[in-house]
């Protein structure tokens, strides 16, 4: 197989398989609210910038930009575990393969700095004198940044070279010396050019692509149920302490499974504290209007629920359930249904009040709880 063939054949596959699961991801009932927020963000945004002060550092924020930009990595090889042995014979013709994945991920990178960029030039043209040129030189010096630091990863460079580069244009353009910080990024470039690797790291790549599928397997199942989500799990030591507080008690065993269980899966704990943290932006957003704020406690607490389905078949597939001869299981799986969702009602109420100064943002909490409740023994 050819460079070009093995290329086309999967991108293809890749862009078919992305755009159904965004197509599900745009049905949804979450994403409608974060295009809401969003929204609602660039209106309080754009009251902000109506209100700046021109002695405002907008160099300190575009400098900042630079760095913030070079923390975040993301590659496509669009390889598969298969590949270790269907490929192997013919590694060194794929020359033309790897050239067409550097191009794919260079190019991304650059697209990925353009929304940034645009958001903090409209501040930075307010507060800083500049021209056009200087403009294009500095979203150039960003995008080569968002170039790099994707091709770092994929060439196997240490991310701290990166990190180091994307700091020295980022306080040139704090010094105002923007117009410098092109020729810090092209460096950078150059560097990682002497370091790429003359043959395909098959197995590395791999794992890149694996790694990559999973991140947005894991953004998807925010919004939709996604069966190819890998698995994962983290020990998150304090937490999980507290579970060990839960008495020995043979008819409890399913408490204490499922609890941490809970703690340790990306698709329990792990998706109460996303959409909390939604949940408080949004707050923070409509802090004036008080139904907003009210509405916003069942809204995210009803969405959390409707989300933790994965997690619950993931609990009804447990091979314990089946295996353990004591305890009740459907009713330990309830309770920490209950349990997880007054916590993050109680949050939510506290954050609301705390930012609005509303009460009323109690009777949200009630209609919460009875949706919690609803959604609880339909588990």
């Amino acid at each position: 197989m050819t460079s070009s063939v093995l290329w086309s054949t999967r991108y293809q596959a890749a862009m078919a398989e992305m755009t159904k699961y965004t197509r599900y991801m745009a049905n949804g009932g979450l994403l409608f609210t974060v295009y809401f927020v969003v929204l609602y963000g660039l209106v309080v945004y754009g009251r902000f910038l109506d209100q700046l002060d021109p002695s405002f550092p907008g160099n300190l924020v575009m400098g900042s930009l630079f760095i913030f930009l070079a923390f975040y990595r993301s590659t496509r090889t669009f390889l598969t575990e298969a590949d270790q042995v269907f490929l192997l014979p013919s590694l060194p013709h794929l020359t033309g393969y790897m050239k067409r994945v550097r191009t794919y991920n260079a190019l991304f990178g650059m697209i990925r700095a353009v929304i940034p960029f645009l958001a903090v030039a409209v501040l930075y043209v307010r507060t800083e004198e500049t021209s056009p040129i200087g403009l294009f030189s500095l979203f150039a010096a960003l995008s080569m940044i968002g170039a790099a630091a994707n091709l770092s990863k994929l060439e196997g460079v240490g991310h701290r070279i990166v990190l180091l580069y994307a700091t020295g244009a980022g306080v040139l353009v704090m010094l105002g010396m923007g117009s410098f910080s092109i020729v810090v990024t092209s460096l950078l470039l150059l560097t990682l050019h002497l370091k790429k690797q003359d043959q395909l790291p098959l197995m590395d790549w791999i794992a890149l692509e694996q790694e990559s599928r999973d991140r947005f397997y894991r953004i998807a199942n925010w919004f939709v149920d996604v069966p190819r989500l890998s698995t994962t799990y983290k020990r998150r030591r304090l937490l999980s302490l507290l579970v060990e507080k839960i008495g020995f008690d043979r008819n409890r065993t399913f408490d204490y499974l499922y609890m941490k269980q809970f703690i340790r899966s990306t698709d329990g704990i792990g998706l109460i504290v996303r959409l909390t943290l939604i949940g408080a932006v949004f707050m923070w957003l409509g802090k004036d209007n008080e139904w907003l704020v009210v509405l916003a406690v069942p809204a995210f607490s009803g969405l959390t629920s409707f989300q933790l389905a994965p997690f619950t078949r993931a609990i009804d597939s447990h091979l314990l359930t089946r295996l353990l001869p004591f305890g009740d299981a459907t009713a330990s799986k309830r309770k920490v249904l209950r349990i997880m969702s007054f916590l993050q009602v109680l949050i939510l109420t506290l954050i609301g009040y705390l930012i609005s100064g509303f009460p009323t943002v109690v009777a949200g909490a009630v209609l919460a709880l009875v949706v919690a409740e609803y959604y609880a023994r339909k588990k």
